[in-house]
């Protein structure tokens, strides 16, 4: 763990490195005017870095050159929408779908297709706080999709469509599960009669709380089949016979799956138990399922039949070297047999999700992968079969948010800040990320980054500290070094490697402290006792204070220009399981440090700031969200020894909010910081403060599955 403070023309700026990384960025500056904490904190726009993403989740054709893939895929700003692409023999070409408003992470499972003018797709999205799950319809009339309502059973608590089918403009079948007061899972069908949809009545297995319905297939307004996904009762299925659903038996070997039926008297069924079955019209019957020589089945997948002699199943599989790839298996009337399609090099992951068949020489499946050993984010994949092989497309990969996060902030004025952090990159490694703020707007600035890294870190700033608009340092973790990293921004460029102090830990439990002269990095030597520092600040160069775990009762240390010693922080009273993270001294007898304890009676954490006087730290008083349950603080900055403001974050019953303290130098106050997302989960990282009244804080966002930055302003 490495923090570290920079000394240029009378200012003083403090960093932390957490792990192998620095992670917030504290910093002094000339004492502003203006009334302590004025303002309102805004959500200011700051940006992503972004690759290439989606997920497909199922196909439907009706022809070889007529398709429909849905799924997801996350905004630019990480939000997670509604994915549709259009094959046309040729290429795939992405459809714009709605998505809708106050829906947290929309996603389309299932799509049927019965003319080129004709789609159905479901899924689900949830809302609310608590998150509660929402069934999601959308339909395509050959020129855009549309949202359709959908009706929740009556006594649902929450409610997902999992697959769908369709046999006419005015007869579909969509399938999922809804939540009952009570907590159960049951099965739910819901059907489209050219105008509405509605929910059917559907038998759940006996004594099963657990149930759902994981797949349909529809032949006719007279004959559907459903598989039922329950992990607390034996195999089942249910068919339609146009009046009511009828519970069936299905051999045990089946497990979960999904269904194609080509007519009333055939159908195919394959579960994540690596088995099969097949219908005849009267019952369901085992059928032998290979298993990949090399591994194992990682899914259901999906199956999709053509004909009485031609299905074809897809799915993903271990190869036994850690590695899961795509597979598929062939139907041939009489017998499966395994077949290898291909997965994009180098991935880690790649599995297909769905498959549609028009013809023994007609499939279309569509999937996604993660594209190195590295890991990194999912992007959408397709392939073809022909009749003969395998061959793999390139479906639109929407640009999509990677991983990103912002971990400090430091502003000279309201026209400039800089704040750094770390996103993915296309390798499955995290690289630098440095934004710049010029007055109006967040613009992503290049940074250098060493060669890929085995550990999956190329680099990561995660402290920054800026004396004027062309001259900021920043320090982290850099794969080219022994581990922490160093970047100066000249007013142009970032280069990696003034007067800098950095601390954190060393690899055996012991804190570190560095100095930095403009040529090199020469260390120094920690009070004893200390395994790690988190942040430091200078008012001078013989006046250091630096904030992290040291003897039980000293979790602070004092520089006097020459050696470093111990100072005990008081724990508050009732209090134990002391951290703090970060601090900040405009003056030598002035600093604030800020962190989190635990309440012994409770186990709850709450935040923490401590006060130093110029001789001793004392504990203060910070109130915390009414809504917590566990609240810290990650990042301080004081303007003078009258106005601090520290940030961090607390938790919820569903998620996690920002937190923001203003001191005016009497008492602590919580502030109003806007989250987000709706229920995304959001923190601050770091703070900045050009003057007492004006405040740039930066951190996360998680409105879906990928995290972004967050970037807010107060004054």
């Amino acid at each position: 763990m490495r923090a570290w403070t920079c000394r240029t023309a009378g200012i003083y700026i403090t960093a932390l490195l957490a792990g192998p990384a620095l992670t917030a960025v504290t910093a002094t500056a000339p004492t502003g005017a203006g009334t302590v904490g004025s303002g309102t904190w805004t959500i200011q726009e700051s940006l992503d870095a972004t690759l290439p993403g989606g997920q497909i989740e199922s196909v439907s054709c009706v022809t070889a050159t007529a398709c429909t893939a849905v799924g997801s895929y996350s905004t630019t700003s990480g939000t997670t929408v509604t994915l549709a692409e259009a094959w046309n023999g040729t290429s795939w070409t992405k459809q714009r779908t709605p998505n809708p408003v106050g829906g947290n992470s929309p996603t389309l499972l299932g799509v049927s297709c019965t003319a080129a003018n004709f789609c159905e797709a479901v899924g689900g999205y949830s809302t609310g706080s608590p998150s509660t799950g929402v069934m999601l319809a959308e339909a395509w009339r050959g020129r855009s999709w549309m949202l359709q309502p959908v009706p929740t059973p009556a006594g649902a608590t929450s409610a997902a469509l999992r697959s769908v089918s369709c046999v006419s403009a005015t007869f579909c079948e969509a399938v999922g599960f809804n939540s009952t007061s009570s907590a159960a899972r049951v099965p739910l069908a819901e059907v489209w009669n050219g105008a509405s949809w509605r929910p059917q009545p559907t038998p759940g297995p006996a004594g099963s709380t657990l149930a759902e319905l994981s797949g349909v297939s529809c032949v006719s307004a007279q004959f559907c089949e459903a598989l039922v996904n329950s992990p607390d009762s034996p195999p089942a299925a249910e068919m339609w016979n146009g009046t009511s659903w009828q519970l069936q038996a299905l051999p045990p070997s089946v497990g979960v799956g999904t269904v194609s039926c080509v007519s009333a008297d055939f159908c195919e069924a394959v579960g994540s138990s690596a088995g099969a079955a097949v219908w005849n019209g009267t019952s369901w019957s085992a059928q032998p399922f290979p298993n990949p020589t090399s591994g194992f089945i990682n899914s259901f997948g999906s199956v999709s039949c053509a004909s009485a002699t031609f299905c074809e199943w897809v799915s993903s599989s271990g190869n036994g070297t850690g590695t899961v790839v795509t597979m598929a298996e062939v139907w041939n009337g009489t017998s499966w047999s395994v077949q290898s399609p291909p997965s994009p090099t180098g991935a880690a992951f790649a599995g297909l999700n769905g498959v549609s068949c028009t013809a023994a020489n007609a499939c279309e499946a569509g999937g996604d992968f993660e594209p190195t050993q590295q890991g990194g984010d999912l992007q959408a994949f397709a392939v073809a079969w022909n009749g003969s092989s395998w061959t793999a497309q390139r479906p639109v990969r929407p640009r999509s948010a990677t991983r990103n996060a912002l971990s400090a902030v430091s502003c000279v004025s309201a026209g400039f800040c800089e704040a750094v952090g770390s996103h993915l990159d296309a390798s499955g490694n995290f690289v630098n990320l440095a934004e710049m703020w010029n007055g109006a707007s967040w613009k992503i600035q290049a940074t250098p980054n060493p060669a890929q890294a085995a550990s999956g870190i190329r680099a990561v700033m995660s402290g920054v500290s800026c004396v004027a608009a062309n001259f900021c340092e920043a320090v982290g973790f850099s794969s080219a070094t022994s581990g922490p990293g160093a970047w100066v921004w000249n007013g142009t460029s970032w280069t990696a490697p003034s007067f800098c102090e950095a601390v954190g830990g060393a690899p055996f439990g012991n804190a570190e402290v560095d100095t930095w002269n403009g040529t090199s990095w020469s260390a120094q030597s920690s009070a004893p006792g200390y395994t790690s520092l988190n942040s430091v600040s200078c008012a001078s160069a013989s006046f250091c204070e630096a904030a992290g775990f040291g003897p039980p009762g000293d979790n602070a240390e004092v520089w006097n220009g020459s050696s470093w010693s111990a100072l005990p922080t008081p724990t508050p009273a009732g209090g134990n399981s002391l951290g703090l993270t970060a601090v900040s001294c405009p003056t030598a007898s002035s600093c604030e440090a800020a962190g989190t304890y635990n309440m012994q009676s409770t186990g709850t954490a709450v935040t923490l700031a401590e006060v130093w006087n110029g001789t001793a730290w004392a504990v203060q008083p910070t109130p915390n969200p009414t809504a917590s349950l566990g609240s810290s603080l990650s990042g301080v900055w004081c303007t003078s020894a009258n106005s601090c403001t520290a940030v961090g974050n607390y938790t919820t019953t569903a998620t996690g909010r920002t937190v923001a303290l203003a001191w005016n130098g009497a008492s602590w106050r919580l502030q109003a910081t806007p989250n987000p997302g709706g229920m995304a989960n959001n923190m601050f990282n770091g703070v900045s403060c050009g003057t007492s009244s004006i405040c740039t804080a930066v951190g996360s966002t998680q409105p879906g599955l990928v995290q972004g930055t967050l970037a807010e302003r107060r004054g």
